[in-house]
Formats: C-alpha cells, sequence, structure tokens
C-alpha cells in the first residue's frame, strides 16, 4: 500500500474574522454582568457600592482544528468463473469464435473470465484539535481565511495560540480505517492512498476580563471571531504550558512515513515501523561505535 500527500496538502490556515475586536467587545460588553453570575446582577440591583463593572483585559485566542480529505484506489484483477442458463436442447454456445460446452448435469454454460476491478473510497473529517468531543468546526469551512508560512506570524504580545492535543497520526489512522479495504486480486495494479487535504484551522476567539471596580473579582466573557456567539470564559490567558508545538511539529506524519505501511500489516504499522527501524539503526550504530573504541584501545 502507498500512501501519498497531495500537493501543498498540508497547510495551516487563519480564519478572518467575521467579528472584529470592536464588535466583540460591545457583544462582550452588553454580556459582562453574565461573567459574574446572577447573584453579581441581584446584588449590584441593591449594593451601589459594589461599582460598575468595568474592562481590564483583553487577548485573542486561535484555537485550532483540522480538516482532512482523502481517498483510496484499487484496480485489480482476479479470475472469476461465470455461467448463463440455456435451452434443454443447446449442446454448446460459441462466442467469439470460442466454443462452449453445455454443462453434463444442467442446462447452462459455465467459462472463466478475468475480472478488472477497480474500487474508489473518499473520505473527510473535521475535527476539534483540543478535545476529542469537541466543538463542531464543519460550518466554518466557509469562512475567509488566509495561508500562514509559519506561526510566528501569529505571535504577538496579545496574541495566544492554543496548543494541538488531537494529533495528525491519530486523526489519519482512523481515516485509514475507513477507506483502506481487503480485495480479492490475483494481480494489483494500483493500490494507494491519496492525502488530498491536511490542513489545521486557526479559529480566532476574543476574550474579555471583566472586573467589578470595589471588588477584587474578575471575569471573562470568550466572543467568537466568526459566528458572534459568547460564553463566559475562564481565564485571559491561556494554559500554554501543556504541550509545545510548532509549524514543524503539529504535522507529525511525513510523506516518507506515510509511505512506510507493510503490505497485510494493517495501519497500526504507520508509525511503528518506523520508529522501530529507525531506533534499531541507531542501537547498531552505537554498538559499532563502542566496538571500535574498545579495540582501539586494546591496541594500544
Amino acid at each position: 500500500m502507498h500512501i501519498e500527500f497531495a500537493k501543498n496538502a498540508k497547510t495551516i490556515q487563519m480564519l478572518e474574522d467575521a467579528y472584529d475586536r470592536d464588535q466583540a467587545q460591545e457583544i462582550a460588553e452588553r454580556h459582562k454582568a453574565a461573567a459574574f453570575g446572577t447573584l453579581t446582577g441581584i446584588m449590584k440591583a441593591f449594593d451601589r457600592s459594589r461599582g460598575d463593572i468595568i474592562l481590564t483585559g483583553y487577548r485573542k485566542r486561535f484555537e485550532p482544528f483540522w480538516h482532512i480529505q482523502a481517498e483510496s484506489f484499487f484496480e485489480y484483477k482476479r479470475k472469476n468463473t461465470y455461467q448463463f442458463p440455456v435451452a434443454p436442447e443447446v449442446q454448446s454456445v460459441t462466442i467469439a469464435k470460442h466454443t462452449l460446452k453445455v454443462h453434463p448435469d444442467e442446462p447452462v454454460i459455465l467459462f472463466e473470465g478475468t475480472d478488472h476491478c477497480f474500487e474508489h473510497f473518499r473520505k473527510e473529517t473535521v475535527q476539534d484539535a483540543l478535545r476529542e468531543k469537541g466543538k463542531d468546526y464543519a460550518k466554518y469551512l466557509d469562512s475567509k481565511s488566509k495561508f500562514l508560512r509559519d506561526l510566528k506570524d501569529l505571535q504577538r504580545s496579545d496574541h495566544d495560540i492554543m496548543p494541538v492535543q488531537i494529533r495528525a497520526s491519530y486523526l489519519l489512522n482512523m481515516i485509514y480505517k475507513d477507506i483502506i479495504k481487503p480485495i480479492q486480486a490475483d494481480e494489483v495494479l494500483d493500490e494507494r492512498v491519496v492525502i488530498n487535504k491536511l490542513t489545521l484551522y486557526l479559529a480566532p476567539i476574543h476574550v474579555f476580563e471583566f472586573k467589578e471596580e470595589n471588588r477584587d473579582k474578575q471575569a471573562t466573557i470568550e466572543v467568537d471571531g466568526i459566528t458572534g456567539t459568547w460564553q463566559k470564559g475562564v481565564s485571559l490567558v491561556a494554559d500554554l504550558t501543556k504541550k509545545y508545538w510548532s509549524g514543524e511539529t503539529v504535522f507529525d506524519i511525513s510523506t516518507e512515513v506515510a509511505g512506510n505501511i507493510l503490505p497485510g500489516a494493517g495501519v497500526a504499522m504507520l508509525l511503528t515501523k518506523k520508529i522501530f527501524d529507525t531506533r534499531k539503526e541507531r542501537k547498531t550504530s552505537k554498538h559499532h561505535k563502542e566496538l571500535h573504541k574498545d579495540f582501539s584501545r586494546r591496541k594500544k
């Protein structure tokens, strides 16, 4: 099985705001009381000393999700036996100068042929890259976006890029299970998988921090930069210490690795074999160097 990536299949794209910072702030200001809960709203109505709720901070957060499209092609030949019924009085049938005799026990003609087969399977998935059962990002695919050459293009003092938790290799292995099918073939002419799209999208989220004037209590409102929907946030500064990643590490499956599936071994061998072979080569090389050093010492 040969697995290949289409040209420019692996990309990182940033979705452009449908709601910019000013528009998102208007939404957040309208719902800022909700960030502190219902009780705070009731208390403010009776206790003027609590002061107003004021904006104290802002950050723009980018949340990642995957869009993957893949297809498989199987072209092969196999021998097969066919039959068709004939009238009881028929003794033989000549087709294309070949004479086919009737089966001795029943009025049917049996003949052997070669099937030329072609099968094609496709699979597309859109997956939150932060959590397995996360946000439904399929509707975001119609949004305007722009390509990023490097994640550094988004690195600013008030920007956070959330680290990918759902890896590309995991999703590709799940897709392979749906598009790599067993075939009955005598001769395989073509057997390959093409990854047409492996895109990591970054969706913008505007995060606003508010504070009650006369109380040391803060809360946040998050406004989706694409849909304009809002929700109560957790903290202004995102937790980015869980996992380091970059544009080079996020695509953790390369064309070289993808081409090393063992025929008949199953998709689970995709990364395991490559990693095992690499470790074995390093171990062997290290052992040879140690033997050489030992021999050199003894010679002296």
